[in-house]
């Protein structure tokens, strides 16, 4: 492929679109320009997949053991469900054979004991009420259990001397005790069709250890799996499961809220694992769930071990043998091609290309290198002879402009000479207006040609020349009767816009001290251009040329004079030049003649020896 560094005058603006895009992509990825990270990608290309692999089947070993630790947290829930299903169960069946049975105030007694003993002394209250709710028979709570188990501030026992009683309602209500959840059982007693009384029981949903038998299967939950059980209300409270064992207990930030989100949904069952901990949700009986945490064993502990040991060999070799990989890489190819590249990057600068490689690198390299040195030498041949073309082309067209300038200069000398053999007033006036606008025209070729590397018209310098040789040529200077105030921004206009300006300024002027004031009146001609603020933001850039001067405005100037009437060519020239900068103009005789055109400039174009250095730094900037 040809490479020119004269602007690429053969690419089209579509091509050029996809090499701008292409070089933007290739910065946004530039961690992978260089050769090294290529060749490590690569390396890590081919062994990544055998790393992947060796950590998945490391992965699934572990798994495995802490799959067994889920099987066991599980297991151990489903016990205790087990166990607690069937305790409510035989609670639902004696307290059914109690109100079925022929209970009364005289064998309430014997027969509560009797439902005492055989739960295992779980009950904290067993009531007997009439049909109205009021007690008859109470058995207390056993002597031998602490009553911080039975109690709670939701569970008040009503006095039997009391007068005030509600009537009981049947069911099963869950109470938040101070040791844990208990449940309170109002069944009704049917005598002929009709409810003649209450049994109202109340016991803990979980056990008391010192209560259960020897040989109990719930004397062994949680001790041969280093387990524990909590029954947790729906605010996240927890108990344990045995109240009489209390444990003070907080479930982590993360397992919390996995509680609340299984609560919230609904969720019966969930078993998850955190921080190192086995947790299993499980619905016991109504708002109250089971949890049981299982702690890592030792085995699940030394399988966690074997998996990090594993997975950190296998990072650190894939780790070393990218190192050696970026090693050699730096040896034998990242070095050569660096140095190749700083004496491309010291070439740029104006040295010559010397690269200084060695001849034990790659056979790739050195032909490289002898195509650059090719490459180079041809490179800064064409440009040296782009640039003395285009600085050529800059000295022909700033002859030109002189000459043009030298041009209408002779011709607006050739007018004034006419003008002074002409006897005709009006005659003689019209010839001094077109050696104005041709002095105008002389004066703007000068600075047209700018040396900033634009060619564009530096308004500033220009208009206050402008209106120096206007003043001149009217037998006036800056300290006559009639002044002149400038106010001008800085602003580049093109070519295009600069001579309808000029001629703009020219008629104004020319207009205001041949009219503006006669009879010797003393005055004010203003000239301002500044940069404004536009509301619509489509016309960003948008500048405003305001000129006119204080004088006795055009209407006072038709009446005085009729023969130099200010609604003339002139005039028309304004409104015409207007047009061919697409200026909103207006005039106003408020104080004077005052015209306002407001335009957006249009963007100075490049000179040629700008273009053509333009050209060779795109150039290097580019790689090229």
């Amino acid at each position: 492929m040809t490479v020119t560094r004269s602007g690429s005058p053969d690419l089209n603006p579509r091509r050029w679109r996809r090499l701008w895009y292409r070089r933007d992509t290739l910065r946004s990825i530039r961690m992978f320009d260089t050769v090294g990270a290529r060749v490590m990608t690569l390396i890590a290309a081919t062994t990544l997949p055998l790393a992947i692999i060796a950590s998945l089947l490391a992965w699934h070993s572990y798994q495995q053991n802490v799959g067994n630790s889920a099987m066991r947290t599980e297991r151990d829930t489903q016990l205790a469900i087990s166990e607690i299903t069937t305790d409510l169960d035989q609670t639902h069946t004696l307290l059914d054979m109690l109100a079925n049975g022929d209970i009364s105030s005289g064998n309430a007694l014997r027969e509560f004991a009797l439902v005492q003993t055989v739960s295992q002394h779980h009950y904290c209250m067993l009531m007997l009420t009439d049909v109205s709710g009021r007690p008859s028979v109470v058995l207390p709570p056993p002597s031998t259990q602490d009553a911080a188990i039975c109690s709670s501030p939701e569970l008040v026992a009503p006095a039997m001397s009391s007068q005030t009683v509600r009537t009981p309602v049947v069911g099963v209500d869950v109470l938040k005790g101070d040791r844990g959840p208990l449940l309170k059982f109002v069944v009704p007693i049917l005598s002929n069709n009709s409810v003649s009384g209450y049994i109202i029981a109340v016991r803990t949903l979980g056990w008391q250890r010192s209560h259960l038998p020897k040989g109990d299967g719930r004397l062994l939950l949680g001790t041969d799996n280093n387990s524990r059980h909590f029954l947790a209300m729906p605010d996240g409270t927890l108990y344990s499961l045995f109240p009489d064992r209390p444990v003070t207990a907080e479930l982590p930030r993360r397992a919390f809220a996995r509680l609340k989100r299984d609560i919230a949904s609904l969720s019966l069952h969930d078993v998850f694992t955190s921080q190192g901990i086995t947790y299993a949700f499980q619905n016991a009986y109504g708002p109250v769930s089971l949890i049981v945490a299982t702690e890592r064993t030792a085995e699940e502990s030394h399988a966690l071990n074997i998996f990090l040991i594993r997975v950190s060999l296998i990072v650190g070799l894939l780790v070393l043998e990218l190192m050696a990989v970026a090693l050699g890489a730096r040896l034998f190819l990242v070095d050569p091609l660096e140095k190749l590249a700083l004496a491309v990057a010291d070439w740029r600068k104006g040295a010559a290309f010397a690269p200084r490689i060695s001849h034990s690198i790659p056979l790739e390299i050195r032909h490289l290198e002898k195509a650059f040195l090719r490459a180079t030498r041809r490179l800064s041949k064409h440009e040296q002879d782009l640039e003395q073309s285009a600085r050529n082309q800059d000295m022909l067209i700033r002859e030109i402009h002189h000459r043009v300038k030298n041009n209408l200069q002779v011709v607006a000398s050739l007018l004034n000479l006419q003008a002074s053999r002409i006897r005709s007033h009006e005659a003689r006036e019209e010839f001094r207006l077109g050696r104005d606008r041709v002095r105008a025209l002389a004066t703007l070729h000068r600075y047209l040609y700018s040396e900033s590397g634009l060619s564009a018209l530096d308004v500033q310098s220009f208009l206050e020349e402008l209106c120096s040789i206007l003043l001149s040529a009217n037998g006036m200077n800056a300290q006559t009767r009639i002044r002149l105030q400038l106010d001008i921004e800085h602003v580049l206009i093109s070519p295009d816009q600069a001579v309808p300006i000029a001629l703009i300024v020219t008629e104004v002027v020319s207009n205001a001290l041949r009219y503006a004031f006669p009879e010797n009146r003393a005055g004010h001609i203003v000239i301002n251009l500044h940069k404004v603020v536009p509301t619509d933001p489509e016309k960003e850039g948008l500048v405003e040329l305001k000129l006119g001067d204080d004088g006795i405005g055009i209407n006072a100037g038709q009446a005085t004079e009729s023969r130099t009437r200010r609604e003339g060519i002139g005039m028309q020239l304004i409104r015409g030049f207007a047009r061919q900068i697409n200026a909103d103009m207006t005039v106003s005789n408020e104080n004077g003649t005052w015209y306002t055109l407001r335009f957006i400039p249009e963007r100075p174009s490049l000179t040629a020896l700008a273009m053509a250095r333009k050209a060779i730094s795109h150039g290097e900037d580019s790689g090229l």
